[in-house]
């Protein structure tokens, strides 16, 4: 008892003396500071929301480091320079040298615009349409994105809409960004009009005009920009009149029938096109003249009369663009149409036994990597550039109306989708099998382009410098609702639309895909991950420090 009672007095008197030592709190201070200077640098480089703290934890310890200097300089000197100190220091200065180099690298990487996208489908690289778009702003524009903070449901989008943001600010000195809490400033959200978000405002600054949009990809944000800076609408009209394909949604419910024409309106909506129904016979002078574009999906009557078939005649020699998407079999007009452009469309159904969707082989499906897509390098077309996999349920087949030689000079034909070698065209649908001699073979025509100065019977083109275009598909079922997101069928329609209204910067900006990917085990496997995160580290720790130790002993 008294054994302990003296150890208790001499660990007392011990820790006395050495406490009205100044090296003692110098060595106390020493070490505080140089823990705190190391987790305040972690803490500024590492951790944006501490770095306030992160700073102030530095400032800390470096204020314990020189009152450690100030206490014994020369307890510190002595420290420095033996084994330990030198030990010591070297972890120090290699521990700043790997922030500083980190720092170094990370700044370098902003200053430049190259980044390295490794995801799969690129998420984070931008089109090259969309940088030049916005190298060329030549005013000030903001985005306002309005996002509620920590919200579970939105994180995942607004980290998604930063990224994007980040990527256009680096491409622009005029395009700026900000992220807006629409509950705590109620003020600015009124002040942009915004009820609902997630929602992104695009905002001239200098002219005040403003663009929402609900989507967060490349191309929703690009359209917003060209239309808050003033880029005009161009006006897309859809024949309406003949029983083409049209607008189905419900106003009420918002549900739409799968034969509509709705998906493919808006999606020309979100390429910033003006889109209105046109009927010919409320339009005493035919096609109007701001018409960019005129969309024939899938008539299934005649058109009402000849002077609708010269309306659409005298549209394209004023130089203008139509789209024709017809079903077998094709209504006469419509066929008398075409042939005035070089074009003739057969009535029979395409079958290919060889690519097809799910075996149906009136379901003719076109591949990139069976070559059946003719590519911009061969037909100047860009069309079909970045299409992998299109399907048509019921298809025709296109030819010229006259042999290659005989088409006049001024009128040009290009086919760019076709069916593969061991397709044809079948006469006798109630006994599918290929008949040589009746049933004219493949590969097969399905889409083509003609860009003419003129008629067949050399009715001249009257704008200058333009040629009329036309793009005919031997199906519109793709295009209707049912099939409008299915594999790449939306964006071959809608690339067609931007290429005949010369919006090819358009063409390559379709959302990209984000895909998610999530580790899926089971229990045993969940607790191996879990145990063996927590315990092999320390263990590999301790038997490289145990090595080391046995080594310098």
């Amino acid at each position: 008892m008294a054994n302990q009672e003296s150890n208790r007095t001499l660990i007392v008197e011990t820790f006395l003396g050495s406490a009205r030592s100044s090296g003692f709190w110098s060595a106390i201070s020493g070490v505080v500071g140089v823990t705190a200077s190391l987790a305040g640098i972690i803490l500024v480089l590492a951790i944006d929301e501490l770095r306030n703290f992160g700073i102030a934890v530095l400032i800390i310890g470096l204020v314990m480091m020189f009152v450690a200097l100030v206490l014994s300089p020369r307890a510190v000197a002595i420290f420095m320079g033996g084994r330990q100190g030198r030990y010591g220091t070297n972890i120090v200065v290699m521990t700043v040298a790997f922030f500083a180099i980190v720092v170094l690298l990370n700044y370098l990487f902003y200053l430049t615009s190259n980044r390295f996208d490794v995801t799969a489908t690129r998420v984070f690289t931008l089109s090259a349409q969309t940088e030049q778009i916005l190298k060329n702003l030549d005013r000030p524009v903001r985005a306002n994105a309005f996002f509620i903070p920590d919200n579970s449901a939105t994180s995942f989008a607004e980290q998604q809409a930063e990224d994007l943001l980040n990527e256009f600010s680096r491409q622009s000195p005029n395009f700026t960004y900000r992220f807006v809490d629409p509950e705590l400033e109620r003020t600015i959200a009124t002040q942009y009009d915004v009820q609902d978000y997630p929602t992104v405002v695009f905002e001239d600054i200098d002219q005040g005009s403003q663009q929402g949009t609900f989507g967060l990809n490349e191309q929703d944000f690009v359209t917003g920009i060209l239309i808050a800076t003033g880029i005009k609408q161009k006006r897309v009209y859809f024949l309406t009149g003949h029983k083409e394909a049209s607008i189905t949604r419900s106003p009420t419910t918002g549900e739409t029938d799968s034969k509509g024409f709705d998906f493919a309106i808006e999606g020309m909506q979100r390429d910033n096109y003006d889109v209105r129904p046109l009927n010919l016979l409320e339009q005493p002078d035919g096609v109007p003249s701001d018409a960019a574009v005129v969309v024939i999906a899938g008539p299934e009557q005649n058109l009402s009369s000849a002077e609708e078939l010269d309306a659409l005649t005298e549209y394209m020699l004023d130089g203008g663009s139509i789209i024709m998407l017809l079903d077998p079999p094709v209504p006469t007009t419509y066929r008398q149409f075409i042939n005035r452009w070089g074009l003739q469309i057969f009535n029979e159904s395409v079958v290919d036994v060889v690519s097809n969707v799910g075996g149906e082989i009136s379901t003719p499906m076109f591949q990139r990597t069976n070559g059946q897509f003719v590519p911009n390098s061969l037909t100047g077309v860009p069309i079909v550039d970045d299409l992998d996999v299109v399907f048509f349920p019921d298809a025709t087949a296109l030819s010229l109306l006259v042999e290659p030689e005989d088409l006049p000079a001024f009128i040009t034909y290009t086919p760019l989708a076709l069916t593969t070698p061991a397709s044809w065209l079948e006469t006798n649908p109630d006994n599918v099998e290929f008949n040589p001699g009746l049933d004219p073979g493949g590969p097969l025509d399905v889409v083509a382009v003609i860009q003419a100065a003129g008629t067949m019977d050399f009715q001249p083109v009257r704008t200058e410098n333009k040629l009329a275009k036309l793009i005919v598909f031997t199906d519109s079922d793709f295009v209707r609702n049912s099939f409008f997101f299915s594999s790449d069928n939306a964006d071959f329609f809608l690339n067609a639309v931007n290429w005949l209204a010369d919006d090819t910067e358009l063409i390559s900006i379709r959302p990209k895909l984000v895909p998610f990917r999530e580790l899926v085990v089971n229990q045993r496997e969940r607790d191996f991950i879990k145990w063996s995160s927590w315990f092999v580290p320390p263990i590999i720790m301790l038997i490289l420090s145990t090595i080391v130790w046995w080594r310098r002993r």
